[in-house]
């Protein structure tokens, strides 16, 4: 038994992606069994079912959920919630890493790039210790700032027990972009506080950024890095740009928003899943936009989830470059790699298909939905994005879902998390038999 064991653990090292799937679904089914025990809930116990859906909700830390965290579990269950957010949160970034550390043995070059990918940047610099422990310090300390700030504009509110532990919880679902509250009208009742609104956006956004580019950000503001990389440019760029315009855009969908709930539901978009207003009064206009940011997300080796923001520019990139020519400058004066164009493709047609499977499969099941057809069509895309992209925005339906749509909703919240970034790694890393046999090439009838 152990040695078969080790030969699977050794496996796991040299496949890490196939560890992270494991890993999180272990997490999530432990989560699960936790959460379904009286001492979980209140009053009436939760169903595995809707067990399963919310701690696969927080573990991807997605936010969506079928009963109200704060009235329908215990403290031991909100408890639970909160450290499967946590381990969420930090786990795309740092069980490869883990498995690679704990080996304590020299690990494969495919091995290198995978972890290399996971990470989104340049970590050759980096031992894995290193990187572990930028990892652990920045995520704590960025939370500890954010819960320190938001205890001081709660205090006055509650009593000082329930300020801190409100601060703490809204602060690590905030950095780690799961979106969970413990408030029924989720952050609606500050909706005028522009103290916690710009702090939970601000730890939204670093959680968005990607361990890469924060550790580069402490690098330059150290004097230790000159200019910021490719990569850095991307993510920062391509971040500024949706927050702004999205925040534009959903403000010309309902013009009686205010500037400050406008910007938050274009910052929240970004996979983090809390509202400061009522997301099913919003007009069609400004929830498709909200679709489309739920679908871009945040950035590589953060905690968001999404196609990722390097995804989007560059799939734009690739579309400049149809238009104008393949020689002309791409962006910050670099040309992609056939590599990187493989994953783009790769990973959007996997999104893209994945959210239309399961959009048509719950135009099936949720038919009680469907009072009005516009609405209905629209709060099941919406939904189906919000899960995907692990955002944890709805307009109001997840708790109606049947038992068949909550378990494609689980599958979303779980492929979204995991799913684009294993199996494209799988498939570009994993090993290819040459072909013996070549077929001539055929062009088809196009448009």
């Amino acid at each position: 038994m152990i040695k078969e064991f080790l030969l699977k653990y050794r496996l796991w090292v040299t496949k890490p992606e196939s560890a992270l799937i494991i890993s999180f679904a272990v997490v999530i089914f432990t989560g699960a069994v936790l959460l379904s025990l009286p001492v979980s809930t209140r009053g009436e116990g939760l169903d595995f079912l809707d067990a399963l859906f919310t701690a696969t909700s927080a573990t991807c830390v997605t936010g969506l959920i079928v009963v109200d965290t704060g009235t329908f579990f215990s403290l031991f269950g909100q408890i639970v919630i909160l450290i499967l957010i946590q381990l969420g949160g930090l786990g795309i970034m740092t069980f490869t890493a883990i498995f690679v550390w704990l080996s304590k043995k020299a690990y494969s070059i495919q091995t290198h790039y995978t972890i290399q990918d996971t990470f989104g940047g340049d970590i050759e610099h980096l031992s894995i210790e290193d990187l572990l422990k930028f990892i652990v310090t920045a995520t704590f300390t960025i939370e500890a700032i954010g819960a320190i700030i938001l205890f001081f504009r709660l205090k006055p509110i509650y009593p000082t027990g329930k300020a801190v532990y409100s601060a703490i919880f809204h602060s690590i679902s905030a950095y780690c972009n799961a979106g969970f509250s413990i408030y029924q009208d989720s952050l609606i009742q500050f909706r005028q506080s522009w103290i916690t609104l710009t702090t939970i956006m601000f730890l939204i956004v670093f959680g968005g950024l990607g361990y890469p580019v924060l550790f580069e950000l402490k690098e330059l503001v150290k004097g230790r890095q000159k200019q910021a990389s490719f990569h850095t440019k991307l993510v920062l760029s391509t971040s500024i740009s949706l927050i702004i315009g999205g925040a534009i855009l959903i403000k010309l969908g309902k013009p009686s928003l205010t500037l400050l709930d406008s910007l938050f539901q274009s910052v929240t978009t970004r996979t983090a899943g809390f509202n400061s207003v009522d997301i099913s009064k919003l007009p069609s206009s400004s929830l498709f936009i909200m679709t489309m940011l739920m679908f871009v997300g945040g950035s590589p080796g953060s905690c968001a989830g999404g196609i990722k923001t390097t995804t989007f520019s560059g799939y734009l990139i690739l579309v400049k470059d149809w238009f104008f020519g393949k020689y002309r400058k791409r962006m910050f004066e670099r040309k992609l790699t056939q590599e990187t164009k493989d994953k783009i493709k790769s990973v959007i047609t996997l999104a893209f298909f994945t959210v239309i499977i399961s959009f048509t499969i719950l135009l099936y099941t949720e038919k009680h939905i469907i009072t009005n057809y516009q609405e209905g069509f629209r709060n099941l895309l919406f939904e189906v994005v919000s899960a995907f992209g692990t955002v944890g925005l709805s307009t109001g339906i997840t708790s109606s879902l049947s038992k068949v749509g909550k378990l494609v909703i689980i599958v979303d919240m779980f492929f979204g998390r995991v799913g684009p970034l294993a199996i494209v790694t799988s498939l570009l890393f994993g090993r290819r038999k040459k072909k013996k046999i070549d077929y001539p090439e055929q062009k088809i009838m196009i448009g």
